[in-house]
């Protein structure tokens, strides 16, 4: 029977409840409550009727049954005659109560507004606002998110309770696991709630999806095992709808038949990620392009779940006992997510890169060529590029262009100071020219001049094997705390870390790196079983560390090394961001590198760039750092690193040139003797390259004289003995010209990287092309001309004065003779000495 209806006076409430009883909130939600019901009463009816209609064909044959029983029959006649209200008779039924004044309860109306709010907000998608959180620009700003935010708070709720149930089994799953199953340290229970992190981030939109691949380089904040699982995040999200897609290009360019000869948007997008899409075009010119549109309303979803995070962050921080500021650090990527959502910083950042590339003569790398007058704030169109994902590629250059791609981090890093920050291998493509081409310039970081000058010293230290000055380096770095580096220096809790460093540079991956580890071990300690073997590792590492005090992958593993230092001295090491992401291409370079080449060392694989970076650098700490690199903590100069910085430069200047640029003729030894030459003797030239070159210069002159002379016949044996001796830096250049001679000798020229591979003697129109070129150089070539005299006068006065002293010349005359020759060589270095000064 259908209820009674009566007429709703005007302005009655949905329920006569005395509103002076409830708070606020609870109208609010009461008014919730009824437009959900009002939204879903359709499907719910439909769903009432259709069990309704079952019911009733499903009864009729039983009442016409003769074996059912009384009792049963009765019961069915009285339900098959009840009728199913509909909501909307339901709140009239409601209503009808309240008029004849059979008020409900407060606490289950509550409780019932609240439980379908939650329902609803669960269940439905969020209709976000159309206007910005930030303002216009829109430029990340915490306090305008916090004032917009603060005025809807049922928004804030909806989306917080969304990630609540979505995070609720995981949640749960800790919870037992720390308490009732006690698990916590498991691996395997860690492995599979790692997975369901990586769920959690993948069905909660873009905002989580980037804030989990932020996380999966930060082992400070987030375990290793769980930042290993959100290392496989990939940045894809289901496509939105392209007629989305289409409003929001004929937007900006109107019909797109005027503007392109073939944009067939319902064809649907060739890519989708969480911040837009690309479809695939032609110009009216013909020309093939790649039309990256991003997603409608997207800010609005970062900004909010951005807001949710921050506010979040100290929870979270208290929780897991966290160092880092984590608050700070929410704002940093904001800063980095909304500044990749303005595609005309990207479009710009592209510009910048492949621009730098062409200057700096690095042809064998670029980026995508941006069509400015197709691309907008929200709109980014670019030459479409045909290649093959590097990691992918089956071609046999896939090794020297993992190495162009590291020298291009190395240039950015080092030089340029934008740093690309999304180098996972769907952005880097080889082209079928075989080029390399860096895609997606959205996220960058900029890098702060004093940080590149402070890496090259760094590198220098390392290279010269000066741990000693590496607390100081990881002062400048801002690893770590400038009050805890005499503690660092006498706790020794960086000689494991040094330790890496040594097996890192003789290349081969982590696997070689652990294989040359264990055979050191396995050498020393002959005879024990792998359980043994590990023991013996592990106490002899802590030795190591403790014999320090009274002293005073490759990636992945020193990524580690530096993750373990922060974990166990949170107090004093932080990992800065630069780290981070310069850490995520190398490790993912390398891995590619490795699969190429199982002796590829990345290290070594970096060392050319560090070589022409230090020595084209004329400022005062680049100086310090070739120098510190070149001579070492003792003070002469080492052969092997002298000839090695001298091919890196070589081997950099061919290495990242493009493949094309050989086979036309724009490689050889041309370029690389005209660059050396600039670096040398032209007027802004390298001036510690210029005394390197004069110190070590003289000392091979004089080694070359001594040795002539030491080679007649008529030199006296005692002469020979106290002023033809080489001295120990005299002996260090003769093999360094030993070293130049025979590897030319064995490598003849050949077309390999460093010096001895260069092809040689350059052809007749090069050496007058070089001739020509240093008469330009004449004002260079006397600075180095007056320091290399200077040099040999100084030095052959140190000969004389040596000789003298060891009882040299056979009589008063020869001797007056020499300590002439050693005043007049002292006069002449004082004199140019001086006369450089000015």
């Amino acid at each position: 029977m259908s209820p009674k209806v009566l007429s709703q006076p005007a302005g009655l409430p949905l329920f006569a409840i005395d509103s002076s009883s409830l708070d606020p909130l609870v109208t609010t939600l009461t008014s919730n409550f009824k437009s959900l019901l009002n939204n879903i009463s359709p499907t719910l009816d439909a769903t009432l009727n259709t069990i309704q209609d079952k019911f009733e064909t499903n009864v009729s044959p039983i009442l016409t049954d003769s074996s059912t029983s009384g009792s049963i029959k009765s019961t069915l006649e009285y339900t098959s005659k009840i009728t199913v209200p509909t909501l909307p008779q339901f709140y009239q039924y409601v209503e009808d109560q309240a008029l004849y004044g059979h008020h409900l309860p407060v606490a289950p109306v509550v409780a019932a507004v609240v439980l379908t709010t939650v329902v609803y907000s669960v269940a439905f998608p969020i209709d976000y606002p159309e206007e910005a959180p930030y303002g216009y620009p829109e430029v990340y700003s915490p306090q305008k998110a916090l004032e917009y935010y603060s005025k809807k708070p049922l928004l804030v709720a909806r989306r917080c309770l969304q990630l609540a149930f979505s995070g609720a089994p995981l949640g749960l799953s800790l919870v037992i696991d720390k308490y009732i199953t006690k698990k916590t340290e498991d691996l395997p229970t860690k492995k599979k709630r790692a997975q369901s992190l990586l769920k959690f981030v993948e069905s909660n939109g873009c905002t989580y999806i980037k804030i989990g691949q932020a996380a999966s380089v930060r082992s400070d904040i987030i375990d290793e095992v769980y930042a290993s699982e959100l290392s496989k995040l990939q940045d894809r999200v289901p496509p939105f709808s392209d007629s989305l897609a289409r409003q929001s290009l004929e937007t900006m360019f109107g019909p797109l038949s005027e503007t392109f000869d073939m944009f067939n948007v319902d064809n649907g997008p060739i890519a989708s990620a969480s911040i837009g899409q690309v479809y695939k075009a032609k110009t009216k010119e013909g020309r093939d392009v790649a039309v990256k549109v991003q997603r409608p309303n997207v800010v609005n979803q970062i900004a909010l779940d951005l807001f949710i995070v921050r506010s979040f962050a100290p929870i979270y921080g208290k929780i897991t006992q966290a160092t880092t500021d984590l608050q700070g650090l929410a704002d940093e990527w904001g800063r980095g997510f909304i500044a990749e959502l303005d595609y005309r910083s990207e479009a710009l950042n592209t510009i910048k890169f492949k621009t730098a590339m062409e200057e700096k003569g690095l042809t064998a790398v670029t980026s995508p060529t941006v069509v400015e007058s197709l691309s907008g704030g929200k709109i980014l169109t670019t030459e479409w590029i045909d290649g093959t994902r590097l990691d992918r590629s089956e071609e046999d250059d896939v090794a020297r262009l993992c190495g162009v791609a590291l020298n291009a981090y190395l240039v950015m890093l080092l030089e340029t100071g934008i740093l690309h920050c999304d180098p996972h291998p769907g952005n880097l493509l080889r082209t079928e020219d075989g080029r390399l081409v860096i895609l997606d310039w959205g996220m960058t970081l900029d890098v702060d001049p004093g940080l590149q000058l402070s890496l090259l010293e760094f590198v220098s230290h390392l290279t010269s094997e000066q741990y000693e000055e590496i607390p100081s380096d990881f002062v400048k770095l801002e690893f770590l705390k400038k009050e805890k580096e005499e503690f660092v220096r006498k706790s020794g809790v960086l000689e494991p870390l040094t330790y890496i460093l040594k097996q890192a540079g003789q290349g081969g991956g982590g696997k070689k790196v652990r294989e040359r580890i264990i055979g050191e071990f396995k050498e020393k300690y002959p005879g024990l079983d792998d359980e043994e073997l590990r023991d013996a590792m592990r106490k002899e590492m802590k030795e190591y560390s403790e014999k320090a005090k009274e002293k005073t992958v490759v990636v992945g593993g020193i990524s580690a090394k530096v993750s373990e230092l922060q974990e166990a001295n949170k107090d004093a090491f932080s990992i800065p961001e630069w780290f981070l992401y310069t850490s995520r291409a190398f490790l993912t370079l390398e891995g590619i590198c490795l699969s190429a080449d199982e002796d590829f060392s990345i290290i070594s694989e970096c060392f050319p760039y560090v070589a022409k970076r230090l020595l084209s650098d004329d400022s005062e700490r680049a100086q310090s750092a070739l120098k510190n690199m070149i001579y070492g903590a003792g003070g002469t100069f080492d052969p092997k690193t002298v000839v090695d910085t001298v091919d890196g430069f070589a081997s950099f200047q061919t290495a990242t040139k493009s493949a094309g640029s050989h086979k036309d003729g724009e490689g050889g030894l041309e370029p690389i003797i005209k660059e050396g030459a600039d670096l040398l003797f032209a007027e802004n030239g390298s001036s510690a390259l210029q005394d390197l070159t004069a110190d070590i210069g003289s000392d091979a002159v004089t080694a070359l004289v001594k040795g002539f002379l030491g080679d007649l016949p008529l030199t006296p044996a005692a002469s020979k003995e106290k002023f033809l001796k080489l001295t120990d830096g005299e002996e260090k250049a003769s093999e360094i010209l030993n070293l130049f001679g025979n590897r030319g000798g064995e490598e003849g020229g050949g077309g390999g990287g460093g010096l001895g591979g260069l092809p040689t003697p350059p052809n007749l129109g090069s050496a007058q092309s070089i001739f020509n070129s240093l008469r330009d150089y004449a004002p260079g070539g006397q600075r180095v001309g007056r320091k290399l005299v200077a040099k040999l006068a100084t030095k052959a006065k140190h000969n004389l004065e040596r000789g003298l002293e060891d009882g040299g010349g056979e009589n008063q005359v020869e001797k007056q003779l020499l300590s002439r020759l050693k005043d007049t060589a002292e006069l002449v270095a004082t004199s140019l000495e001086e006369e450089e000064k000015k």
